[in-house]
């Protein structure tokens, strides 16, 4: 599965011999180009939506596959249910300008526009898988409510998870956490927050409204419980129920940048 990419390039460029495709990349790769600030997001998949928008919960997800300017790749792997990998790599420019030649000659991306925002308004926010790409200045954007084939969105998720040849399991250095008062809830998980003797007490957070930059033990543990245990986790903190978020820049999806 890692040389997928490779192949399938190998076989378009062949088949279309030496034409150049949509969006001015050229079967050399000659003219894909990017921004290479970190913060730039050269490729995206994504699934929003659902129960969390709009909630803090969501500031917990991370975003299926991304590429970004300085070339480092950030993607999950689902273990369980309640289990989720984040994986990182640095990727080579080859390996961008091929993913880029793939998505335009091989699942002509730029001729799906995004069509959510077009949808007849709903009281409950839909479910919709995006695809984001951004090259040669170019942004464009596409997602579920365009006329995708069967399988598209999975197919291009497969290939972005299989680019790197040496994936490493992401460990943050810092990252904002947030908290906000949550009404008790028996029917999800809960977990107990002993705000003492951590030196974060989640009631403060709350109450203050801000994000807080952490880098200490607080940040390895929360990021644990968050990439192990179910979404709907409340932290309980002196009869008090929390819902937490951790951002980690250039890993979650609207993370802030870093102080």
């Amino acid at each position: 599965m890692k040389t997928s990419l490779f192949l399938i390039m190998a076989f378009l460029l062949a088949a279309c011999g030496g034409q150049t495709p949509a969006d001015g990349a050229a079967s050399g790769n000659s003219v894909i180009q990017w921004d290479r600030s970190p913060q730039t997001i050269v490729f995206r998949a994504d699934v929003v939506g659902g129960d969390t928008a709009n909630t803090l919960r969501a500031r917990n997800e991370v975003p299926i596959c991304t590429i970004y300017g300085d070339n480092r790749i950030v993607w999950t792997n689902e273990l369980s249910n309640f289990e989720t990998q984040v994986l990182w790599d640095q990727l080579t420019d080859q390996q961008v300008q091929d993913f880029v030649s793939y998505l335009t000659i091989v699942q002509r991306i730029y001729t799906f526009d995004a069509q959510a925002d077009l949808q007849p308004p709903s009281a409950v926010s839909p479910v919709v898988e995006t695809l984001s790409v951004f090259v040669n200045g170019r942004p464009h954007k596409t997602d579920s409510f365009a006329a995708w084939e069967n399988g598209y969105f999975q197919s291009i998720v497969t290939v972005c998870k299989t680019i790197s040849t040496a994936p490493v399991l992401f460990e943050p250095q810092g990252a904002w956490v947030s908290a906000q008062v949550a009404e008790y809830n028996p029917n999800v998980p809960g977990l107990l927050w002993d705000g003492n003797a951590a030196g974060l007490k989640l009631a403060d957070l709350a109450s203050s409204g801000e994000r807080k930059w952490i880098t200490d033990q607080n940040l390895r543990i929360l990021w644990n419980i968050i990439r192990t245990s179910s979404p709907l986790t409340l932290f309980n903190e002196n009869e008090a129920s929390y819902e937490v978020a951790l951002e980690v820049p250039g890993v979650n999806r609207d993370a802030p940048p870093a102080p």
